[in-house]
């Protein structure tokens, strides 16, 4: 059918950043943030321990996360939670980095994007997700981190990158799933509703990558980037947990929980 179009299809679109990004040579590397202040950094801190905590709750025991809101468990869930536990791992790793200015968090967000890319394919692989939809972007990824670092490419390319991925994710899991992943098991709605919360994950992470490429203050960036999270995880308690069976609470303390760090950055 159209899968194996579909999933070229994504691999084309990371090619062409790649190659689109890798001819901006001769680009100066952006200027770095003025050293953060105390207070931006211990903003930082916690924002990233908020975002590796949860990720690695929901890395380490899926089912566990997924009973806290309410939900039924099966070997789909499971995947795709374990999916926004290693996305929100990624993004804490982004949140640290970005202490180091623009081009410095967009290249660490490269080469993490390609590392959680390439540790996830043993979690794929449950539901038989094939290599040649995995491989190839962890290829491109580290291409474009190690350019990024090196000040070769601009660090906008890795917004874009986090930004169009994770909003296609979040926008469309069913089409991920069929059509870019190639999942011929059943994922269950519980399962596609986490598979587009990890797409929710890497959204957050490049609202705070836009940020930083905009000259924004890091604090002013954590503000947008937990800002976003909770209104990701608003949406979802408001629209999806009810038909999934699950308890509107969880989502709302983690909204609650993200609106508060968005505005202690503010403050």
């Amino acid at each position: 059918g159209g899968g194996p179009q579909m999933s070229s299809a994504a691999c084309t679109l990371l090619a062409t950043l790649a190659t689109t990004a890798a001819m901006q040579t001769g680009q100066r590397p952006s200027p770095p943030l003025r050293a953060a202040s105390p207070r931006a950094s211990m903003l930082t801190n916690v924002g990233a321990g908020i975002f590796a905590v949860s990720g690695a709750l929901a890395w380490v025991a899926p089912g566990q996360s997924l009973a806290n809101y309410g939900l039924a468990t099966d070997a789909s869930a499971l995947v795709t939670m374990r999916a926004v536990g290693c996305w929100r791992i990624c993004g804490a790793a982004v949140l640290l980095a970005g202490t180091r200015g623009p081009s410095h968090a967009a290249g660490v967000s490269l080469v993490a994007a390609a590392l959680t890319t390439l540790v996830s394919v043993a979690n794929w692989d449950v539901l038989s997700r094939p290599l040649g939809n995995q491989i190839p972007g962890v290829v491109l990824l580290s291409i474009l981190g190690k350019l990024t670092l090196g000040g070769r490419v601009g660090p906008r390319w890795a917004a874009g990158v986090y930004l169009l991925l994770g909003g296609l994710i979040w926008a469309a899991p069913t089409s991920t799933i069929q059509d870019v992943y190639e999942i011929q098991k059943p994922v269950s709605d519980v399962g596609r509703s986490m598979l587009s919360l990890s797409g929710g994950a890497l959204v957050s992470t490049g609202v705070f990558l836009a940020g930083l490429v905009r000259g924004l203050a890091l604090p002013q960036c954590l503000a947008l980037t937990f800002a976003t999270d909770a209104a990701l995880a608003l949406k979802w308690a408001l629209l999806e947990v009810s038909s999934l069976g699950g308890a509107k609470v969880g989502g709302f303390l983690w909204a609650i929980s993200s609106l508060a760090v968005a505005a202690l950055s503010l403050a």
